[in-house]
């Protein structure tokens, strides 16, 4: 792959250009590529076959980032080399005209020969190529928090197995492909790290710890894991804590909770309490964490101001309760328990992040309603690699704005824009 360097907004200064290489911006293509071949042992290149695997795989991220079918992606892609060559195209015998890149069908065929395994372990090496891009730049430290969370993608196939869900959250529909994902926050950086296709039945916790040990494998240190009420199991918390890692999450309403809540309004309890979060009765395998609990207003009001117009008869106790939340964690607190609450709570609403980095995934283009579950999966690995691929130019370009004392916004859409320009140039 060439090293072409391109700067195609003129305003930026010349120190800028190598962010809009190849290099840069088309690593994790070139990434991509490697990893497949390498996965790929079982798939020979025909003595008489005019196209590599490579040449496939640019059909199809050339499709993501445009946000086109294959098909569509296929044909551009056509036209534009054959504008670049020349002389006239050869004619086969059946009328067929000889094309620059594979046909859609061919492309298709490619993707559904790697298997879902195969998929799981070309994505956890680019990410993990990519997090360790970032980490090289600079642009994140070996201290990292862990969001998990996961994503919904609708099916409207015939398939009922193991790997399609029932839903009552799409439209159109009543099953889905039910995704775990896992992202990791540092130095403000969002990166997605990973992601599983989960079956029914299939328990999310040996997911979630080899994926922590992935991690540390390769040089970080999980200093926070957060993710949401769905993961609420003793079990994980006492994984996660073995591993010296803290957990922060929502907690449940429960009727011991809630009584902490009713006797911090009515001013006979403090805003942290410690807590015993067990297994629930009768499983085979028991486990139980202390944990802290912190209270917290609903956005729009301060927990003084609850309190205050609970005790002055402005608001029934049932209202003041409503308006209080409570988050848990396994830190303990640290210097000034009044900041070390305020610290922790502005933490807990990083967890959106996820939340909106699987929005912007959305976002990037066509959404593929596939029937197999290793092309779908690909689908999502591309955008992660995109996502990601956003995040760390734009760190990169604040990093080099602060040296010139520039500011310029980097959105989704510009990034996506250069990929366009600089992937046909490679």
């Amino acid at each position: 792959m060439n090293i072409i360097y391109l700067s195609p907004l003129s305003d930026l200064e010349a120190e800028l250009k190598p962010l809009f290489s190849n290099e840069y911006m088309l690593a994790f293509f070139k990434k991509f590529c490697d990893a497949f071949e390498s996965r790929m042992w079982g798939f020979k290149k025909a003595k008489n076959a005019r196209y590599d695997a490579e040449d496939f795989l640019k059909v199809f991220f050339y499709s993501e980032i445009t946000g086109r079918s294959i098909g569509s992606a296929s044909e551009r892609l056509n036209r534009y080399f054959l504008s670049k060559k020349r002389g006239k195209r050869k004619m086969y015998a059946d009328g067929r005209k000889e094309r620059e890149v594979p046909h859609q069908t061919e492309v298709n065929k490619l993707l559904r020969k790697i298997g879902l395994e195969k998929a799981r372990n070309i994505l956890r090496e680019c990410l993990f190529y990519q997090l360790k891009e970032a980490l090289e730049l600079d642009l994140i430290s070996k201290k990292v928090k862990v969001i998990i969370d996961f994503t919904e993608h609708p099916y409207y196939g015939k398939r009922d197995d193991k790997m399609i869900k029932g839903t009552n959250r799409q439209k159109g529909t009543k099953k889905m492909r039910h995704y775990l994902g896992f992202s990791i926050l540092s130095e403000a950086i969002h990166l997605f790290a990973g992601l599983e296709q989960i079956a029914k039945g299939q328990s999310k916790v040996p997911v979630i710890i080899e994926f922590l040990e992935n991690l540390c494998e390769l040089g970080f240190e999980v200093k926070f894991v957060m993710f949401d009420r769905e993961f609420y199991q003793a079990e994980l918390l006492d994984e996660i804590k073995a591993m010296k890692s803290d957990v922060l999450m929502p907690a449940k309403s429960y009727k011991r909770i809630k009584k902490m809540i009713e006797e911090y309004v009515e001013g006979t309890g403090k805003r942290i309490r410690r807590y015993t979060f067990s297994s629930a009765p009768g499983v085979k395998d028991q486990f139980s964490q202390n944990v802290y609990l912190i209270l917290n207003a609903k956005k729009g009001h301060s927990l003084i101001e609850v309190k205050r117009d609970f005790q002055n008869g402005k608001n029934s106790l049932d209202d003041a309760t409503r308006l209080i939340y409570a988050i848990m964690t396994t830190q303990r607190p640290r210097g000034q328990t009044s900041s070390w609450a305020s610290r922790t709570s502005r933490l807990y609403r990083k967890r959106w992040n996820i939340e909106t980095g699987f929005s912007d995934l959305n976002r990037m283009g066509r959404r593929w309603k596939s029937k197999y579950d290793n092309t779908r999966y690909l689908d999502l690995l591309v955008r992660m690699l995109l996502y990601n691929s956003w995040k760390i130019n734009r760190a990169y370009l604040k990093k080099q704005q602060k040296k010139s004392k520039k500011s310029q916004p980097w959105t989704l859409q510009d990034n996506q824009d250069v990929l366009v320009e600089t992937f046909l140039e490679a």
